[in-house]
């Protein structure tokens, strides 16, 4: 029964090419699987077209007839077209419609070719191989594939046996037995090989999901979940880019709470991390990738913001802190806190290491004048 069971899942797994079971690996494996298919059907075509050319080529050469010249030679432009519009076609179900364009056509026609010949020659019996054959080139489910199998063995089974006066009976069992055999072979091949696709995506998948995690993991700071400097550092010339590229004014701020240490003598470090925190909740409707907030160590913050209105939007996320903790802190304490904000011009290249010491330069006059205050510097150009 186990075996039994086993063998169903493992049928229902290859039936379908995209069925993933979660959607999140199914949005992943989709444009691999188009791309793939997209090189499948370039490679069917071009191998059919190749052979084809060359049954042509046979077909004059050992005077087989004009039937059999003719019919080569158009299907070598219908393996041509599909070729070129594989190149064209995004969608995964028109690809593996051109696919079985080109296979059922070609199966059609040699049906044609043995009706009006009312001979099975061996060219043709090798065609019908070799038609089948190819089925496994492009990667497709085990449903497509037995489908366009199914469609080629029908149209020779019911042909012959509607004119099976006309052939041999030996002829007429040899192309059962070949179509039998190839069919059997190129649909375990392509189950096997779908196998193999759909295990080496989710392997592909989870392997990279990991990879982000760990990279999300490096890159933050594990108590307040902002990101840390290493982050900012090495974002900090694409984020600039972006903003100037799209015409969009830049900011840089450095920015650390007033008297920090008074708060973890006083209240306790639990109520100090309390206040980190709030600080970042302050923050959170930054802009995704674009915007965000970092933690440089201690207290110190750091930010990157676009638009006009930074300077409105940071003392309002500043001046929400206390209402971001989960309680006050004793005594009707509220944190305050310095800031040192730079606009970053267009036309200057400034670093992150020039960015931050002009800020920390507003920072101290902020400090020096008492604490929790902005201090607001535009426009900043890069030294020559």
């Amino acid at each position: 029964m186990k075996t039994t069971a086993s063998t169903f899942s493992d049928l229902s797994g290859v039936w379908s090419c995209l069925d993933f079971g979660v959607p999140e690996l199914r949005d992943y494996a989709t444009p691999v699987i188009t791309h793939e298919t997209r090189r499948g059907v370039a490679l069917l075509s071009l191998v059919a077209l190749l052979f084809l050319a060359l049954a042509t080529a046979m077909s004059a050469v050992f005077e087989l007839g004009s039937g059999y010249t003719y019919t080569y030679s158009v299907l070598c432009a219908l393996a041509l077209h599909v070729y070129l519009s594989s190149a064209k076609v995004e969608q995964l179900r028109a690809l593996y419609l051109l696919a079985m364009l080109l296979l059922v056509v070609c199966g059609s026609s040699l049906v044609l070719l043995a009706q009006r010949s009312g001979h099975l020659h061996a060219m043709l019996l090798l065609s019908v191989a070799v038609l089948i054959m190819l089925v496994p080139v492009v990667p497709w489910g085990l449903r497509e594939a037995a489908l366009t199998t199914g469609a080629i063995y029908l149209m020779f089974t019911a042909s012959t046996y509607l004119s099976r006066f006309r052939f041999a009976a030996l002829d007429l069992w040899v192309l059962q037995c070949l179509m039998l055999v190839a069919a059997v072979i190129s649909l375990a091949l392509v189950a096997r090989a779908l196998g193999l696709r759909k295990h080496d995506l989710t392997m592909r998948f989870h392997l990279e999901q990991a990879q982000r995690e760990l990279t999300e993991l490096v890159n933050r700071d594990h108590l307040t979940g902002a990101w840390n400097r290493r982050h900012i550092e090495r974002d900090f010339d694409r984020v600039v880019a972006h903003h100037h590229g799209a015409c969009v004014s830049c900011w840089f701020g450095l920015f650390d709470i007033d008297r920090f240490k008074s708060i973890n003598d006083t209240f306790g470090h639990g109520r100090g991390d309390e206040v980190l925190r709030a600080v970042h909740a302050a923050f959170g409707d930054l802009a995704g990738d674009l915007e965000y907030l970092a933690r440089l160590g201690g207290d110190e913050f750091a930010l990157l913001m676009c638009g006009p209105d930074v300077p409105a939007r940071v003392a309002a996320a500043l001046a929400s802190i206390s209402s971001k903790m989960a309680s006050p802190l004793p005594g009707g304490v509220a944190p305050t806190v310095s800031l040192g904000l730079v606009q970053l011009q267009a036309d200057g290249c400034l670093s992150f290491d020039c960015a931050y010491k002009l800020a920390d330069e507003l920072l101290y006059e902020a400090k020096h004048a008492g604490g929790n205050a902005i201090r607001v510097n535009l426009p900043v150009k890069a030294a020559a």
